[in-house]
């Protein structure tokens, strides 16, 4: 009888099935006391092999503040010392990060007016979005160029060119 009244004693409750913390006193998620492993923090894409996101704030000391209103906050943005503190990569996806933003709100614009300073903004992001790529395939090229067996042996009959020694 005393086990029926505190099986409908949880029913009422709603803990029926669920176990409690002894520390708190609050029930568990999952039925049988299994604590489920804590959400990832944040929603937005993530490069893989990385623990950045792109478009939420976790690490507040790896943000870029941005604004692309005008060509002129544009130049402000990629001036600023924290833009210039980032690495090659890092820098060239706040770079598409702004054109996208740029594109589509010049997209969306009604507006003669703005629709004209959104086209400059645009106009100039492209030209640093080009010159950004055209450093991408600088940087790559010099990898490959500087050493192309990278560190590794190799293989007989692999057709690499022989490393040449420069003279001093």
């Amino acid at each position: 009888m005393i086990k029926l009244l505190d099986i409908l004693q949880e029913i009422i409750e709603g803990t029926c099935g669920y176990t409690t913390d002894t520390k708190t006193g609050k029930k568990l998620n999952t039925p049988g006391g299994l604590e489920e492993a804590d959400p990832k923090t944040g929603t937005g894409k993530k490069p893989k092999g990385s623990g950045r996101r792109l478009y939420t704030d976790e690490n507040p000391n790896d943000t870029v503040s941005i604004k692309f209103k005008t060509k002129e906050d544009i130049v402000d943005t990629l001036n600023k010392d924290s833009f210039k503190a980032k690495s090659h990569a890092r820098q060239s996806q706040i770079i598409n990060l702004i054109h996208q933003r740029v594109r589509a709100a010049y997209g969306k614009a009604k507006d003669a007016e703005v629709k004209s300073r959104l086209k400059r903004a645009l106009d100039y992001i492209e030209s640093r979005k080009e010159s950004s790529k055209a450093k991408t395939q600088r940087l790559n090229k010099l990898k490959e160029t500087s050493d192309p067996q990278s560190g590794k042996a190799a293989p007989y009959g692999s057709g690499y060119a022989p490393v040449k020694n420069k003279k001093s």
